[in-house]
C-alpha cells in the first residue's frame, strides 16, 4: 500500500514539475514584456514632456523602389556603375561594397530623433542590419548617423570588407557576422530601415537585398579582417605603427573616464584626442520561438588616442570606450575603458 502511495506521489510530481517550469517561464516572459512596455511608455512620456519633436519627416516609401541597394566587389563612383556589375554571392576574404541610391536625397529618408545628450540637437539615422533571409532576426545591426550637411547626398557607397577610414565609409555588418558564423553556405539579406522599432516587420524597410554568404571552405580571412577592423577605420591600415587620425568628436565626461584609467596605469598623456567623429552603435538580436520574446544586445564605442613617455621612450596608446545600452532606463550605462598601450612613435609626434 505504501509503495503504491509513494509511486502515485512520484507520478504526480513527475508530471507537475515540467508544468511548473513552463508556468514560471511564461510568467518570466510576461514580466519581461510588461517591463519593456512600461519602459516604452516612460520614454514616450519623457519625449512629450520635453516638447522636442523631429524637424524632419520622412516621406512615404515603397521598399526597394525609393531606396535601392546593390552589392559590388569594387568601389564605384556612381550607383549606375555598381548596378552594372552587381553580385549576390560573397566568399571568404572578398572585398565588398554596399551601394545605395535614393529617389531624392538622403535627408528625405533618415530617421530624425532628439539627441538626449545634447538638448536641442537632432540625430539623423539610418538603421542597417544583416539577418537570415526571410527571418525577422537581425544577426548584426549598425546605426549610420549623419550630420545635417550630409543629408543632401543622393547616393552612399559603403565598404563592408575589409573596412576603410572615414565617417560612414564602412560598417562592420559583414565582418562581425562572418566572425560569429559557423562554416557553411548561408542565405542572408542586407536591410536598411528608418524606423527604430525592434523587431521590425518584413516590410518595415527602405530596402532589402538577398545575399549568399559562402563560408563553406573557410572564413579565416574575414575573421582576420574583423580582428583588424578597428585599426582600419582608425588608421586606414592594419599597421599599428601609424597613429590613429584625429576625429571631430569630443566629450569632457568621456575624457575624464579615460583620464582616470590612464592615471590608474601611471600614464600621464602629453597629447589626447578622440579618433572618431561619433559613437559607433552596433547591436545583435535574437527572437525566441519558445516563449515569443525578443532580446537585443546593443552597445556603442568610441576611441581616443594619447601620447606619453616611459623610461625615456616616446609612445602612444589607444583607449576603446564601450557603453552598453539598458532597455529599461533607455540609456547607455557607465563606460568600460580598455587601454592598448606602448606603441612606439617618433618623439616629434609626442606633443
Amino acid at each position: 500500500m505504501k509503495k503504491t502511495f509513494f509511486t502515485g506521489i512520484g507520478i504526480i510530481l513527475f508530471c507537475c514539475i515540467p508544468l511548473f517550469g513552463q508556468i514560471q517561464q511564461a510568467e518570466r516572459a510576461k514580466e519581461r514584456r510588461e517591463r519593456l512596455i512600461r519602459a516604452s511608455e516612460e520614454r514616450e512620456r519623457q519625449k512629450e514632456e520635453s516638447g522636442r519633436v523631429a524637424a524632419v519627416k520622412t516621406r512615404a516609401t515603397v521598399m526597394n523602389t525609393d531606396v535601392r541597394m546593390v552589392l559590388s566587389r569594387d568601389e564605384y563612383k556612381t550607383f549606375a556603375e555598381a548596378q552594372a556589375k552587381p553580385i549576390n554571392r560573397v566568399a571568404d576574404g572578398e572585398p565588398i561594397w554596399l551601394n545605395l541610391k535614393f529617389n531624392g536625397k538622403l535627408g528625405d529618408y533618415v530617421f530624425a530623433q532628439p539627441d538626449k545628450e545634447v538638448p536641442g540637437k537632432l540625430r539623423y539615422v539610418l538603421f542597417s542590419e544583416i539577418g537570415p533571409l526571410g527571418d525577422v532576426t537581425a544577426l548584426t545591426q549598425f546605426n549610420l548617423v549623419f550630420s545635417p550637411s550630409e543629408l543632401t547626398a543622393t547616393e552612399l557607397h559603403i565598404n563592408l570588407a575589409p573596412g576603410i577610414f572615414g565617417k560612414n565609409k564602412s560598417i562592420p555588418l559583414l565582418l562581425k557576422t562572418a566572425d560569429n558564423t559557423r562554416p557553411g553556405v548561408w542565405q542572408n539579406e542586407f536591410r536598411i530601415a528608418n524606423t527604430a522599432a525592434i523587431p521590425r516587420g518584413p516590410n518595415d524597410f527602405l530596402a532589402k537585398l538577398p545575399v549568399t554568404l559562402d563560408l563553406s571552405g573557410t572564413h579565416t580571412k574575414y575573421r582576420q579582417m574583423w580582428a583588424e577592423y578597428d585599426s582600419m577605420i582608425l588608421r586606414g591600415t592594419a599597421d599599428a605603427a601609424k597613429m590613429p587620425v584625429e576625429g571631430t568628436f569630443f566629450s569632457s565626461a568621456i575624457k575624464d573616464e579615460v583620464d582616470a584609467k590612464l592615471k590608474a596605469a601611471s600614464i600621464v598623456p602629453a597629447k589626447f584626442y578622440f579618433s572618431d567623429d561619433d559613437w559607433g552603435e552596433v547591436a545583435s538580436s535574437a527572437f525566441s520561438l519558445q516563449d515569443a520574446t525578443f532580446s537585443a544586445k546593443k552597445e556603442r564605442r568610441i576611441f581616443a588616442t594619447y601620447t606619453y613617455q616611459k623610461f625615456g621612450s616616446c609612445l602612444y596608446g589607444v583607449a576603446k570606450v564601450i557603453q552598453s545600452f539598458d532597455e529599461m532606463s533607455a540609456k547607455y550605462l557607465t563606460s568600460a575603458v580598455d587601454l592598448m598601450n606602448d606603441f612606439p612613435i617618433d618623439c616629434r609626434l609626442l606633443n
